[in-house]
């Protein structure tokens, strides 16, 4: 199931998410932050599987890219300035 199926469209999905929407509120950091954000806002912090032939363990971890932890922290900074009203 897609998330804008849910109602919660990706940041960056050109073909489910639809035209950028902006919170009333949002910082300018945000917004942009927002428009700058050239990809689908997605990241595999960690990937777990067996191999399909051998059946052995395979993990993968990988830290955020840059423009991604860049996104994520005016997220966080935006809601913590409405948390703080």
């Amino acid at each position: 199931m897609h998330m804008a199926h849910l109602r919660y469209p990706l940041v960056g999905d050109p073909l489910y998410g639809g035209r950028l929407r902006l919170p009333p509120a949002a910082s300018d950091e945000l917004i942009g932050s927002l428009r700058s954000f050239r990809r689908q806002a997605l990241h595999a912090a960690r990937l777990a599987f067996a191999h399909p032939a051998s059946g052995e363990a395979l993990d993968f971890q990988a830290i955020p890219p840059a423009d991604f932890l860049a996104l994520l922290a005016a997220l966080e900074a935006d809601a913590q300035g409405e948390a703080d009203g």
